[in-house]
């Protein structure tokens, strides 16, 4: 009686003969006696309406929790390029939210085990042409940079449920750079020369690295504290173990497939084709002419493989670990440790960090045609009190003004390369403006470590005056008007909001400034104006 009662009713709500029918619809009674509301109550028909708020409140509370997670989980990255750049040699990717891709892509990744509660994904991957076997190409890096993100979020979707740990993501890492070689050696015939890789794939705490090739990936661990002291960094190549015929596995896999070593130039242990080409390469993506039948060139053999090393690490977010570099091969002739010790200097600049690493290594006598190529990867300290603040005051806080003072080195590309303070036009280069800039940031660092403040006063409150140091650096190297400022003036840009900061220096020049506490140096920044480098007055 109760379903006749109900169709009858939906029959007359869909006639919509006359107000009768619409009166007795909206009486929520039936032929069968029992009110709608009743059966409502019931549950007998799904209240649609509470449905839709309880899909909104539980969509709404795992956005909060994604955006917790990522404000947790922060990092600051940068990537610096040097040398012979104009050989495009080398790519390299930065994706600080990899779960926007895979939705943007339409593809369903896993939601238990390491991806429970929607853990932060971050990919940073570099692909060097010149750690090919062949010889130094730009195609095979060019093609792994733009088909490893696809490729790797398939292997990712297809992880089967409850197999969602460690082994198999580092598995799926491996089948990235199978999937890459083939791709270099099936489907693109026009592609001779190879490359290395090093990918750095972050979820949640947890760290997943693969090297193939002579590209390096160093993960930097703080130094042992020591009383007052601390000991330098230390630096851990996660791909130490392959990328070299010295490597006993590498050895056993070329004497197997008809290979031999032997020294050549330097000591350097070399290996040849049939074709009569060497290499100190025992890894490498594509590089047709060293992989036998799959590379389609008759007579080869297939003495180079595309198996990457790879490792799990749980990171120690900003305690133990402090930061990740990636490099290009010619990068690896400076010695990791130093490449530990600038990292350490130039704390979460990864600009100023990667730029100094990458021009030492580009003045080596060796690299006069290379391109020289580093990302640097900061962990941000974790700052639970942001994530209980409230969206609204976090809202607040970022409309506020800020006071900040600099210095900035006008380059040859700005909209407008003069000097207004010496009235001379500019000439420089940018990457010779970021040299001046990074000189000066280590020496105000220095500064700034050398300063004792008195007891109970807070650093942001000695910043209200310029340094002896700020003002001698202001002076000599600023191109802008407020250098000429008199007194504790020098520099100060005044109270700005955030919109004058976007309109005026753009929106990377604002998004370094909301991370910055007073009295805090930020890293090298761009504007229209040229290179910055500034500090929060307040």
């Amino acid at each position: 009686r109760e379903s006749v009662g109900l169709y009858c009713g939906d029959r007359l709500a869909m006639s919509g003969g006359g107000s009768s029918g619409q009166n007795f619809c909206s009486s929520n009674a039936g032929f069968s006696g029992t009110p709608l509301w009743k059966l409502k109550q019931q549950g007998q028909i799904p209240n649609h309406f509470q449905q839709v708020e309880e899909a909104k409140e539980l969509q709404a509370k795992e956005q909060r929790e994604e955006e917790e997670a990522a404000a947790t989980l922060r990092v600051v990255v940068d990537a610096v390029s040097l040398g012979r750049v104009e050989y495009n040699l080398v790519r390299h990717l930065i994706v600080k939210d990899l779960r926007k891709v895979a939705a943007r892509s339409k593809i369903s990744l896993p939601t238990t085990g390491l991806f429970e509660n929607k853990a932060p994904l971050q990919l940073f991957a570099l692909f060097d042409g010149q750690s090919s076997a062949e010889g130094a190409g730009p195609m095979a890096a060019e093609c792994c940079a733009k088909t490893l993100l696809p490729k790797l979020l398939r292997n990712m979707s297809a992880i089967p449920q409850g197999y969602e740990n460690a082994t198999f993501l580092k598995a799926c890492l491996k089948k990235a750079f199978e999937d890459l070689d083939k791709e270099v050696l099936r489907n693109q015939p026009s592609i001779q020369d190879g490359c290395g890789g090093a990918v750095a794939l972050l979820v949640g705490e947890k760290l997943f690295t693969a090297v193939c090739g002579k590209c390096e990936l160093i993960l930097v661990e703080a130094g042992q504290r020591r009383g007052v002291k601390q000991d330098p960094c230390k630096a851990v190549n996660m791909g130490s173990q392959q990328g070299s015929w010295s490597i006993p596995e590498d050895q056993k896999f070329l004497v197997d497939n008809g290979g031999m070593v032997f020294p050549g130039e330097g000591g350097k242990l070399m290996t040849s084709n049939p074709q009569g080409h060497t290499t100190a390469v025992s890894r490498s993506i594509g590089d047709r002419a060293w992989k036998g039948s799959m590379g389609g060139l008759p007579g080869s053999l297939k003495l180079v493989r595309s198996m990457p090393e790879t490792r799990y690490t749980d990171i120690s977010w900003a305690d133990r670990h402090v930061a990740l570099m990636l490099t290009s091969a010619p990068v690896s002739y400076i010695p990791t440790d130093q490449a530990s010790v600038t990292i350490s200097d130039f704390e979460l600049k990864p600009r100023a960090a990667s730029g100094e690493i990458a021009s030492r290594a580009a003045c080596a006598p060796q690299n006069g045609n290379a391109q020289c190529t580093t990302i640097v990867v900061y962990f941000v300290p974790k700052d639970d009190k942001v994530v209980q603040e409230p969206a609204a005051k976090r809202a607040k806080k970022e409309a506020e003004s800020v006071r900040l003072r600099h210095i900035v080195v006008r380059h040859m590309e700005t909209s407008s390369p003069f000097d207004p303070v010496r009235n001379v036009p500019v000439n420089r280069s940018p990457q010779e403006a970021e040299a001046m800039l990074r000189q000066a940031l280590q020496e105000l660092i220095l500064e700034a470590k050398s300063i004792k403040l008195p007891a109970g006063k807070k650093p942001g409150a000695a910043a209200f005056q310029p340094t002896p140091k700020f003002a001698s650096l202001c002076k000599e190297l600023s191109e802008c008007p407020t250098a000429q400022k008199g007194g504790g003036m020098i520099g100060d840009l005044g109270w700005l909001q955030p919109d004058e900061l976007k309109s005026r220096f753009g929106p990377a020049f604002s998004e370094a400034v909301k991370n910055l506490n007073p009295g805090q140096w930020s890293d090298l920044a761009t504007s229209e104006m040229g290179i910055h480098i500034f500090q929060r007055i307040a």
